[in-house]
């Protein structure tokens, strides 16, 4: 989605403009860094899936900073995600920085992150060449394997124990939706049958929605935006939402997967990732039913990517991947 077109509030003009003003005066009550920090004016930003509201501050220096305003729900949630940007400076991972976090004026919570300069990577890469995008999809690569080594309490339930627990739940969803996928029946029982593979698996911090619509790009490096949706996870979910990458670039994907793991893929990496596959065909088509119909068109069309990647859910290696690569 794009960002939206920001109209600054400090050149709202005319009656409109006043109440405007007024309003977002309200909703800004008691956030310490606005009334203490000289902000020449306060954009909206409508890109991504979260129910946030987000707004770009911009200091009279020309300094930006992101303000995300969330429901007083959330608090504990978005203390702990406050907390983990803090530990994530000290990784080498070029992320927002954690500013300031409170109680806004209206009882919301509030979280204040420094803005992260660039170029959105779904725009960024498509413009590379195969060698530029590959290269980035290494560092991409690394920068997960570090977040992917954020020291973590100890977890009570394995990732099998929660796991299983959801898979009845986006069977039924996928079956009561009204639409079909290719091949149905053959994908759920593939599915089902292949379960066993969450087993076992290791939980590490996971960003929960690593793709380029989460990265930024600047001076040819990358930073990750949106950790809304980080936990714990399979360090291999984190490469569920590979189509996004690979509609954009088949190498960069290829290097993400390979700076990963240094070029070292590992024997289950591809059989468990179909296996996300399937669960993320499952799961598609029924979210987007609640976003309408351009939703529901752009999964049935993602879902007829994955039939040409998977050859018909034939393959394990996907077609995209570029095995041997030397760029």
């Amino acid at each position: 989605m794009p960002l939206c077109e920001p109209q600054p509030f400090s050149k709202a003009r005319g009656e409109k403009g006043r109440r405007i003003k007024i309003k977002v005066n309200e909703m800004f009550e008691q956030i310490e860094f606005i009334g203490t920090h000289d902000i020449a004016s306060i954009s909206p930003l409508s890109k991504g899936w979260s129910k946030d509201k987000k707004f770009i501050l911009e200091g009279s220096n020309g300094d930006r900073f992101l303000l995300r305003i969330s429901d007083r729900a959330l608090y504990d949630k978005k203390e702990r995600q406050f907390k983990l940007l803090t530990k994530l400076e000290g990784m080498g991972v070029c992320c927002s920085r954690p500013i300031e976090f409170g109680i806004a004026g209206d009882g919301s919570v509030y979280t204040v992150l420094s803005y992260l300069d660039g170029t959105d990577g779904t725009e960024a890469v498509p413009a590379m060449s195969d060698g530029e995008a590959y290269r980035l999809g290494l560092e991409a690569g690394e920068v997960l394997h570090r977040l992917h080594g954020l020291i973590i309490p100890r977890q009570n339930v394995s990732w099998w124990e929660s796991y299983r627990k959801k898979m009845p739940k986006k069977i039924d969803a996928l079956l009561s939706c009204g639409y079909r996928l290719p091949i149905q029946d053959e994908i759920i029982s593939y599915y089902e049958d292949n379960c066993f593979l969450m087993e076992n698996r290791p939980l590490v911090f996971a960003h929960g929605d690593y793709h380029l619509g989460n990265m930024i790009v600047k001076d040819g490096r990358i930073g990750i935006i949106d950790f809304d949706k980080c936990g714990t996870a399979d360090p291999y979910d984190d490469f569920k939402p590979f189509c996004w990458n690979v509609i954009c670039s088949e190498y960069f994907e290829t290097g993400l997967i390979n700076g990963y793991f240094d070029n070292h893929v590992p024997d289950d990496f591809f059989r468990i990732l179909k296996f996300y596959t399937a669960e993320s065909l499952i799961s598609h088509i029924p979210w987007a039913v609640t976003f309408g119909e351009e939703e529901i068109k752009t999964a049935q069309r993602i879902a007829e990517y994955q039939m040409l990647w998977y050859d018909g859910f034939s393959l394990e290696i996907p077609t995209w991947y570029k095995s041997g690569i030397d760029l």
